[in-house]
């Protein structure tokens, strides 16, 4: 395990797991410069950073993701989760008539907005209600470039240079992916495919890590071979989801999680809907992926 940094005001200890790192100190005021730069940093190495229990303003939340990049502004006419009138913070909630998005199923593993010709850098996402642990409703993050490094060689030649296309649970009749209410959009046209690279490098890591999730339903090249294209999406499903890749994160009221979309993926289990569940979410611009 990387030892822990530590600067004026906060320490960051990095988690025994295969990604992860927890930021103890307060975050409610402002950080020195070298704080927020720590803890940017941190980011870059630990792919997730974890503070525990502390509440948090949404205008706080916005104050940090602002730390680590412009604010995400969905393209006209293609749909994301939650609208444009929600502003820059997407609440999500699993009691119906709150003002966000309603989320009660179990996510699959996912990279956020990976059908978007501009995906996602990143996302702050605070808890404001949470169930019990014994509820159920944990959230895993998984470590690409481990799923890269630790990828069958044979795999990973099958890859080498193609491009991946992801489909848009919010376009042309999906449903939306389990969300619903007034405040999710959804349109029944299609909209257009924007292929991204199944192998991708950071842009500020400079690594390289797998880019697939269960988003990509099409692989460039392999039209008129569909047989072994879903043959090849199967593997890539089956490498990518492993219990080794992952560190799963049991909630607590005021928790707040940081992490870099560009090189995880995440899931969220099943709860009980008798126990309400909010969460605040922020979302980071990113740059087209190569």
């Amino acid at each position: 395990m990387t030892t822990s940094t530590t600067t004026d005001r906060i320490t960051i200890r990095p988690f025994d797991a295969p990604l992860g790192a927890e930021v103890i100190g307060a975050v409610t005021s402002d950080p020195s410069g070298a704080d927020v730069f720590a803890i940017v940093e941190a980011l870059r190495q630990h792919h997730l950073l974890v503070i525990k229990e502390q509440p948090l303003t949404d205008k706080r939340l916005v104050e940090i993701a602002a730390w680590f990049g412009p604010q995400f502004v969905a393209p006209d006419g293609i749909p994301v989760l939650g609208t444009d009138e929600q502003g820059a913070v997407t609440v999500l909630a699993n009691r119906h008539g709150d003002a966000g998005v309603e989320s009660k199923e179990a996510l699959p593993f996912h990279s956020d907005f990976q059908f978007m010709p501009v995906p996602l850098k990143g996302a702050v996402l605070h808890a404001v209600e949470v169930p019990p642990v014994v509820a159920g409703g944990n959230t895993s993050w998984a470590n690409l470039h481990m799923a890269l490094d630790e990828m069958p060689p044979e795999l990973r030649a099958r890859i080498e240079g193609m491009r991946g296309i992801g489909i848009n649970p919010y376009a042309g009749g999906m449903g939306g992916a389990g969300y619903t209410g007034d405040q999710q959009r959804y349109t029944d046209d299609p909209v257009p495919d924007f292929p991204h690279p199944l192998i991708r490098t950071h842009p500020e890591t400079g690594r390289e890590s797998l880019y697939f999730s269960m988003f990509v339903w099409k692989i460039e090249g392999y039209e008129d071979r569909s047989e072994e294209e879903q043959a090849l999406l199967q593997d890539l499903r089956d490498h990518v989801d492993q219990d080794r890749f992952y560190y799963t994160h049991e909630w607590s009221v005021g928790d707040t999680v940081i992490w870099d979309n560009m090189c995880t993926n995440h899931k969220r289990d099943a709860f009980d809907q008798a126990y309400p569940r909010e969460v605040h979410r922020v979302q980071i611009a990113g740059t087209r992926p190569f």
